[in-house]
């Protein structure tokens, strides 16, 4: 009984020693596929971790070349804005509809508006003076071509201006509009202006002067027959004499007829009109000659001095009613040194100065009419002043007579080209200055300054 306990015992224990052995082998291999799994989760970490770092430095790496791309944008951006800023031409980009998405400098120097208050309006409501039509742009874009309008005529701050304008189509791959190119042309519109009304008055000059010739020849044997003919009735003179005894004349009561009847006053009468007649052909010779490119030395006071007696003869043609009460002041400074000019381009100048006063009398009906003419010397200046008490202007047309084709004359009775030819003259060919002032009702006064001594030159 007891050997049987014994040995259930020692069976007993075998047996919980295999279980003890073999739970130590399934935890050994609990262990060691636990190490294995931990090795691969670390191996698999380690890989993930290497994948983050890389995803990470490649994130970073695209978001430097992001910056650096934003950077350029930027920089690109405000480089061409700086060139569309600079440019002198009103740059304006507008949508389909109209409304502006671009104003550089120029625009806001032309319109006096800031570009953000220009932003996302319709261009009729914040640039009314600008003819550009809506019709215009949606034309240019669905054509995709420019279309351009030459030599428009706008307001520009009360003056009138001349503009090319050209709308340039843009199409992109989200956005399609326009942009609006405005160019200041006034100058070329005057001198082109200029050009051909000065072909017209070299035309009109040698057409004068090919008259003046005719007409001196036909006067110069007037003049010498009324010379012939107050000899021939002179009883001093003894071929009278001997011609009145073998007729039986008496010369002596034959003068005394002659005085009583003022045919000698007639006489007279004739050849002083005939010799202003031919003063004034002189003066139109003079006046209709090409005038030199060259300026040369010129006595101002002369030249003022002529073209006073050019403007008495033609007033008493074309004015005669004024020519009998218009008085014309010269007061010339002797002091005034020769300058360099050309005589005849100023005198051109003087006398449309000359004649715009007497107009501007004429039209004022005044009871002492008066135009005034001076020069003075004011180093390192020569100053010439026409003066006059006509209708005057307002500080509107003032501001105006010097465009091209302005005129307040009505219709036929001028080009409106006068002033802003005597302009160029003075400002560009004689690089000095005139200006005009003004009070309505009461006169104007235009005055002229001269350098002495031209640029480069000392006097």
């Amino acid at each position: 009984m007891l050997t049987s306990i014994l040995g259930l015992l020692v069976t007993l224990q075998l047996i919980a020693i295999w279980a003890l052995m073999r739970n130590r082998l399934r935890h050994k291999r609990a262990l060691s596929s636990l190490r294995e799994t931990v090795a691969l989760l670390e191996q698999r970490l380690t890989a993930r971790t290497d994948a983050w770092r890389h995803a990470n430095d490649t994130l970073e790496q695209t978001e430097q070349r992001h910056r650096i791309t934003t950077a350029l944008l930027n920089e690109t951006k405000e480089y061409l804005n700086s060139i569309i800023n600079s440019m002198p031409s009103v740059m304006i980009g507008v949508t389909p509809s109209g409304h502006v998405t671009h104003w550089n400098s120029a625009a806001e120097l032309a319109t006096g508006i800031r570009e953000k208050k220009a932003l996302g309006f319709r261009l009729q409501e914040i640039y009314p003076n600008l003819p550009v039509p809506p019709e215009m742009i949606e034309e240019s874009i669905s054509l995709s071509e420019p279309r351009m309008r030459e030599n428009v005529k706008v307001d520009h701050l009360g003056m009138n201006r001349y503009v090319d304008i050209t709308v340039y189509p843009l199409h992109s791959l989200e956005l399609t509009g326009a942009v609006i190119r405005v160019d200041d042309v006034t100058m070329r519109q005057k001198l082109d202006s200029m050009m051909l009304q000065n072909e017209k008055l070299k035309s009109l000059g040698e057409l004068a002067a090919g008259m003046a010739h005719e007409i001196n020849n036909p006067l110069a044997a007037i003049l010498q027959s009324l010379q012939n003919v107050e000899r021939r009735l002179s009883p001093d003179q003894a071929g009278n004499q001997a011609a009145a005894a073998a007729l039986g004349l008496d010369l002596k009561k034959m003068d005394s007829y002659l005085e009583a009847r003022e045919i000698k006053r007639f006489l007279e009468g004739m050849d002083n009109a005939g010799r202003r007649a031919a003063e004034i052909v002189r003066n139109m010779l003079e006046f209709s000659r090409s005038s030199s490119r060259q300026l040369e030395p010129t006595q101002l006071n002369d030249v003022a001095h002529a073209s006073v007696n050019f403007m008495r003869n033609a007033i008493e043609f074309s004015m005669p009613s004024l020519s009998e009460s218009l008085v014309i002041e010269e007061d010339y400074d002797n002091s005034l040194p020769a300058i360099p000019a050309s005589g005849i381009e100023l005198q051109q100048v003087l006398v449309n100065l000359l004649k715009n006063a007497a107009q501007a009398i004429q039209e004022a009906r005044r009871d002492a009419p008066l135009i005034r003419i001076s020069t003075r010397y004011i180093p390192p200046l020569a100053e010439i002043r026409v003066e006059d008490n006509g209708t005057g202007m307002s500080l509107a047309t003032s501001k105006q007579i010097f465009d091209p084709f302005f005129t307040t004359k009505v219709v036929g009775q001028g080009t409106g080209l006068g002033l802003s030819i005597s302009h160029f003259i003075i400002t560009q060919r004689h690089h000095g200055r005139i200006e005009a002032r003004s009070t309505p009702d009461k006169g104007t006064t235009f005055v002229i300054t001269l350098p002495i001594a031209q640029p480069g030159q000392s006097h």
